[in-house]
């Protein structure tokens, strides 16, 4: 049953946004359509209706429904609920000399709860300490720079207890290996996405045995095909396992700039990973102009209209996020994700212990690049040594990399098991040296 507090907290809410605000302005003129606040705010129809939601939500504002479209008004009765609770809540009450207030219950400046030493609130009757785990879920699709950044923050992190789990969605480990390093304590899980029922249960596994790390953050970086949209779900069930070790702080999308218009239409995955985020960040924007990058943030406000977005180039990203409460732009209610066994692309990986030319590798993957979400790997090239080879769209990054006991190719299909009968014809005619090819 809901408490009179939590009935209480949606005035706030209401009043805690300033765009609510600006809908509260007008609406004091009188009744307004939804298709008028929509023309007057220059919001989009959903991001309004969001608001209206909570706005009614709260008592301040009734709707009635007129057609297609509603109509909304400031309600009296509301209103006046809304002025006397602020009023209640900010005349303080006759403390009494045994430290407690009206009711009898104690009173936090009195001589009850403490606020000094370890405690760093005080909520509802329960300590929250101030030692749990700061935890931060990266989303984000294939090629989005979920590793770089994730690189960059923990370089920045040094001086810091971390942790990561990292989930790969084929069998190959190629993003475990580029963030494994003998201060980072990791988990991996691979071969699907950990929120899928496939995975969800070493997800929570891995979550509690971190737990018992008493770490300061812990990132969990996700399949760039994984739907975060049971997240929140997820941690309620580890909470049921390591207790109250975790602080979730946020989820943040990755956005690729130069890919994620041809991505949005491809899956539902990449729709889901910017709905359920709280903090979008449009990477590889040293790599488009301004015009895009205006053109992005419209389309990421179409799919949520609160969330936070920040841009990022050649993986630098501004790290004030990690002291922000970034669960103030919750917006989207959790739900069923989409990942399933039905629902997972066939993913193969290549195995070869020769050397080729860089040219001849890149026209082997652009013969292959309009049937794959992706292809990652290491690769021994001829005159330069080991690299990272990185498939993202119709743009092929080399860098160079440690040295591998063997190449080693993922490649993410489009087209299902289809792929294997292009792969093998195309490595033939354009590189023609033996090599394995595995599920």
């Amino acid at each position: 049953m809901e408490t009179v507090h939590q009935k209480n907290a949606r005035v706030f809410k209401a009043l805690c946004d300033p765009r609510r605000l600006a809908i509260l302005e007008l609406l004091r003129t009188g009744e307004k359509c939804a298709c008028v606040l929509t023309g007057q705010l220059g919001m989009g129809q959903s991001a309004v209706s969001y608001h209206m939601k909570i706005l009614c939500e709260s008592g301040i504002v009734v709707g009635r429904q007129e057609g297609k479209w509603t109509h909304y008004s400031l309600s009296a009765a509301g209103s006046a609920a809304a002025a006397a609770l602020l009023r209640h809540l900010t005349t303080p009450a006759p403390a009494q000399k045994d430290g407690r207030g009206c009711g009898g219950e104690p009173c936090l400046s009195g001589g009850g709860a403490r606020t000094d030493g370890p405690l760093n609130h005080v909520y509802g009757g329960n300590q929250i300490m101030a030692d749990r785990t700061q935890l931060f879920v990266f989303t984000g699709f294939l090629g989005s720079g979920k590793t770089t950044v994730l690189l960059r923050l923990l370089e920045s992190l040094r001086d810091k207890r971390v942790g990561v789990i990292q989930n790969e969605f084929g069998k190959l480990s190629i993003d475990g290996d580029i963030l494994r390093s003998g201060d980072i304590q990791m988990v991996e899980i691979n071969r699907g996405s950990i929120f899928c029922s496939c995975l969800r249960l070493s997800f929570v596994r891995a979550l509690t045995e971190m737990a018992a790390q008493k770490f300061d953050y812990l990132f969990v970086e996700s399949s760039g095909l994984g739907d975060p949209s049971n997240v929140e779900e997820i941690l309620k069930a580890s909470a049921a396992l390591c207790g109250d070790a975790y602080e979730f702080k946020g989820a943040i999308c990755l956005v690729d700039a130069v890919n994620f218009f041809d991505q949005l239409g491809d899956l539902e995955t990449v729709y889901r990973q910017l709905k359920h985020c709280h903090l979008a960040v449009l990477t590889k924007v040293d790599l488009v102009d301004e015009a895009r990058i205006r053109q992005l943030e419209e389309k990421i406000r179409e799919i949520n209209p609160v969330c936070e977005i920040r841009t990022s180039a050649n993986g630098d990203l501004d790290l004030s996020f990690l002291r922000e409460d970034l669960m103030r732009y919750r917006w989207a209610e959790g739900e069923e994700t989409t990942n399933s066994q039905e629902t997972k692309p066939k993913t193969l990986f290549m195995n070869f212990e020769g050397e080729v030319e860089l040219a001849q590798l890149e026209r082997f993957l652009h013969r292959l690049q309009d049937d794959l979400y992706r292809a990652k790997g290491f690769f021994r090239l001829s005159g330069r040594g080991w690299s990272q080879i990185d498939l993202v769209g119709r743009r092929i990054d080399v860098k160079p990399c440690p040295e591998k006991e063997l190449s080693e190719l993922v490649f993410i299909s489009r087209i299902g098991p289809g792929i294997i009968k292009k792969i093998l014809p195309a490595w033939e005619e354009e590189v023609g040296l033996p090599m394995r090819l595995k599920n």
